[in-house]
């Protein structure tokens, strides 16, 4: 891996982190891991695991994708955490989403 490529992944975790407004250390509390493993990340002095990827990933609510820089990201776009965590629910609760999202949109229900 590139040292640019390395440093876009630091970038990339760190401009997450800020969008969700935490520090370090809470970032490191919610994905089990040290505030100081999350700043070596941030830096690029060192590469997160898999498993720290996807520790961090679970505790930021985002995709892989989106830590690697794999995905389009509009800076000023954010998706509610409770938006993510439905996405990864039953298909009977994404439904009831479904139908309170359009209901309070007053749009017709789409399936």
């Amino acid at each position: 891996m590139s040292t640019s490529e390395i440093g876009a992944i630091a970038d990339h975790l760190k401009s997450v982190r800020e969008q969700r407004g935490l520090t370090q250390t809470e970032l490191g509390t919610r994905a089990g891991i040290s505030a100081a493993s999350v700043s070596h990340f941030e830096t690029g002095q060192r590469l997160p695991s898999l498993e720290s990827l996807v520790r961090i990933a679970d505790a930021l609510e985002v995709s892989i994708d989106s830590l690697l820089g794999r995905t389009a990201r509009d800076e000023g776009a954010h998706v509610d955490p409770v938006f993510l965590r439905a996405s990864r629910a039953s298909a009977q609760t994404l439904d009831v989403v479904r139908r309170v999202t359009a209901a309070l949109l007053n749009e017709p229900i789409k399936r």
